[in-house]
């Protein structure tokens, strides 16, 4: 007997198993090292391209679980392409979730799942995206994984001088956060947590600009619990935006301001704010962050 000969209702149980993504994703970009012919093969051997949109020598990441390196700031991940696999999606091919990839098997299973099997229930998977490339990376290589995010949480830093793919981050931060947390969204989640940490002891003006992420993600969430936490220190400013659907579509906001302590003899180094210490845990109530001194 064929799978497609099994009974209906034994089918949905058996997709409902298979569509389940694991707890977590990271999705970033990762800087390569190593010699130059190393280098040159990574990122040209086998037809491979570098992805554009991405800083040279860098390489899109997609991990099965999470990785703080990952979003780090202060001591980001690497890949010494000497000692390192052959990157698993050369040839530039799209990653589908398996709840895609269900999908694309045929037209039975696809009418099947598209008739009977309610996504929303089977949103178990937690996303980690790192600021500013891992957004471009979600967004060409996995925008699907967003069918099966319960959550989705973002860290990475804002820098002091604007640079050319600026404006392409900031809309791909838009589209994500009005797709999850929008009028009427696509992919409705049960939170959104950013923490963006904007360097430099004359920051804090920088993170209320028309321009800046904070901004972007205020301007296309339609109501919510909207909870900030701005901390401001002589390196630089970070801030924490936790963003959760409110059952009338108001939007209720609140603010605090703490003291950042970093940079100096015997403190965190700069940035390490962004990564918050209790992830992958969360809640889906509000949770203030790790206390700071």
């Amino acid at each position: 007997m064929s799978f497609l000969e099994l009974p209906l209702e034994l089918r949905l149980i058996i997709y409902e198993y298979a569509a389940v993504e694991g707890a977590a994703v990271t999705i970033g970009a990762c800087e390569l090292t190593g010699t130059g012919p190393d280098l040159v093969h990574r990122q040209y051997g086998d037809k491979r391209a570098p992805l554009p949109g991405l800083p040279p020598l860098h390489e899109p990441v997609i991990l099965g679980g999470y990785s703080s390196r990952l979003l780090s700031i202060s001591d980001p991940a690497r890949i010494d392409v000497s000692s390192a696999p052959r990157p698993q999606d050369y040839l530039g091919e799209t990653h589908h979730s398996t709840l895609s990839s269900l999908f694309l098997l045929n037209h039975q299973v696809n009418a099947e799942l598209s008739t009977h099997f309610r996504v929303k229930n089977n949103r178990k998977t937690s996303l980690f995206i790192q600021f500013p490339f891992g957004l471009h990376v979600f967004k060409t290589k996995c925008p699907d994984f967003v069918r099966q995010a319960r959550s989705i949480h973002i860290a990475g830093s804002y820098p002091k001088s604007v640079t050319a793919e600026q404006p392409l981050h900031l809309e791909q931060l838009a589209h994500l956060v009005s797709a999850t947390l929008g009028k009427a969204p696509r992919y409705p989640i049960e939170k959104l947590e950013a923490r963006i940490y904007f360097p430099g002891n004359d920051s804090y003006p920088r993170v209320w600009d028309d321009s800046s992420p904070v901004s972007v993600i205020l301007r296309n969430v339609c109501g919510g619990f909207i909870d900030m936490e701005v901390a401001r220190g002589r390196h630089g400013t970070g801030i924490y935006v936790s963003v959760r659907p409110h059952p009338e579509h108001k939007r209720v906001i609140s603010t605090v301001w703490r003291r950042l302590v970093e940079g100096d003899s015997g403190q965190p180094d700069c940035g390490d704010w962004a990564v918050d210490k209790q992830w992958p845990e969360w809640n889906t109530e509000f949770t203030p962050s790790s206390p700071l001194p």
